[in-house]
C-alpha cells in the first residue's frame, strides 16, 4: 500500500529530484534517514524513480518524434518487445483510438534519426500502419508536472534555488556518459557518477549542473500505477490553425494537469497530454479550445490503456520498473 508519506516523498522529488534528504527531510518533519529509507524501499520495489528526461531546449541538440503503430493482433506482443528493445524508442504504450501504439523516439541527430525510422520498421511482423510526427518545440515536458500533495509552502522549502540561464554549448561523450548512469540511478551520489564515468566528483556535478541548467535535459521523478490515485492519462492530437498554435501550445502548458504539451511537424500541430479523473474532462478542454483558437480540429483522443517502456525504463503490468535500456539522448563525441 502507497502511504501519505509515500506520496509526499515522490512530490518532494518531483518538485527537486536531487534535493538532499536532509533538505527533503525538514520540509516533511522527519529525519534524512527515515525519509532516505522510505525511498530505497520506493526505488528497490521499482514503484518509483529518478530518470533523465528531455528539457525545453532539447530540440536544439537532438531529435524526437511522435510514432504511432497499428499492427495485427496476434502480433502485438512480438512487436512491443522489439521496440522496446530498441535504446531509440524511449517511451512504449498501448493506447485506445485508431492506432495500438505510441511511442517517443529520441536520436541524438537528424541522421541518426532518419536511420532508426527507416531501419527500425522494415522487419517488424504485423505492423499494418505507422505515422511518424516530428517534434518541433515543447511548451510543457512531463518533468514539470506535480502531484500536488505537498502544500505550496513545504513544497517551496524543497525546490532547488533557480540557476541563471546557461548558453548553448555543445555537449561531448562525458555528458553522454553522465546522463547515462543518471538514468540508472537518478539519485546516485556525486562520487559514484564521478567513479562510474572515471572523472572526479566535482566534476560529475559540474557537468551535469551545466548540462540540466542549460535545458537540455531535466530530471523527473516517474512512478508506477499505484500513485495514479485514479488520475488516467489522455493525449489529444490537435490541428490548431498557425495563428493560434503558439498561444494554444502555452495555454494547455499552464494548465496544473498537463504532462506534455509540444507543437509538432505532421498532419498535426499540436499534441497535448493531460492527467483527468473522468475521461469526460476532456470535453471541457475541447469546448475551452474552440473558444480560443476557432477552427481549431481534435484528429485524435487517445487513453493510455497500459505502459511496456517509459524513458527507458521497462515496465511491468502494474506500471512498475523492472529494467532499462539507456536512450540515447544524446551522444557526444
Amino acid at each position: 500500500m502507497i502511504s501519505e508519506l509515500d506520496l509526499e516523498i515522490v512530490n518532494a522529488l518531483q518538485v527537486n529530484p536531487r534535493a538532499d534528504w536532509a533538505r527533503v527531510a525538514d520540509a516533511l518533519g522527519l529525519s534524512a534517514p527515515t525519509v532516505a529509507r522510505h525511498w530505497n524501499v520506493l526505488a528497490e520495489q521499482g514503484l518509483a524513480w529518478i530518470t533523465p528526461a528531455p528539457g525545453p531546449r532539447y530540440p536544439s541538440v537532438g531529435w524526437s518524434a511522435f510514432i504511432y503503430v497499428s499492427s495485427v493482433p496476434a502480433e502485438l506482443d512480438a512487436i512491443v518487445s522489439r521496440l522496446c528493445a530498441e535504446p531509440a524508442f524511449g517511451t512504449v504504450s498501448l493506447v485506445s483510438g485508431s492506432h495500438d501504439l505510441f511511442i517517443d523516439c529520441f536520436a541524438s541527430s537528424h541522421e541518426a534519426l532518419m536511420d532508426i525510422l527507416s531501419g527500425a520498421f522494415a522487419d517488424l511482423p504485423g505492423v499494418i500502419q505507422r505515422e511518424i510526427v516530428f517534434i518541433t518545440k515543447l511548451y510543457r515536458q512531463a518533468a514539470e508536472w506535480r502531484s500536488g500533495t505537498l502544500e505550496p509552502g513545504r513544497a517551496q522549502l524543497v525546490a532547488a534555488s533557480r540557476q541563471p540561464p546557461q548558453p548553448e554549448f555543445q555537449p561531448d561523450g562525458l555528458d553522454a556518459l553522465l546522463l547515462e548512469e543518471l538514468a540508472r540511478d537518478g539519485r546516485a551520489t556525486w562520487a559514484e557518477m564521478g567513479a562510474a564515468c572515471m572523472v572526479s566528483p566535482q566534476t560529475a556535478k559540474r557537468r551535469l549542473e551545466r548540462f540540466l541548467a542549460a535545458g537540455y535535459m531535466a530530471l523527473r521523478c516517474d512512478t508506477s500505477m499505484d500513485f495514479q490515485q485514479g488520475m488516467r492519462e489522455v493525449t489529444l492530437v490537435l490541428n490548431v490553425p498557425a495563428t493560434h498554435v503558439d498561444a494554444v501550445g502555452r495555454y494547455f502548458s499552464e494548465l496544473p494537469n498537463c504532462r506534455l504539451s509540444a507543437q509538432v511537424l505532421g498532419a498535426q500541430n499540436l499534441v497535448v497530454t493531460l492527467w483527468v479523473r473522468d475521461y469526460l474532462e476532456v470535453q471541457g478542454h475541447e469546448r475551452e479550445l474552440a473558444t480560443r483558437a476557432p477552427g481549431s480540429t481534435v484528429i485524435s483522443r487517445q487513453a493510455v490503456i497500459r505502459y511496456y517502456k517509459r524513458l527507458g525504463h521497462l515496465l511491468d503490468e502494474a506500471g512498475r520498473n523492472r529494467g532499462l535500456v539507456p536512450l540515447p539522448l544524446w551522444r557526444g563525441e
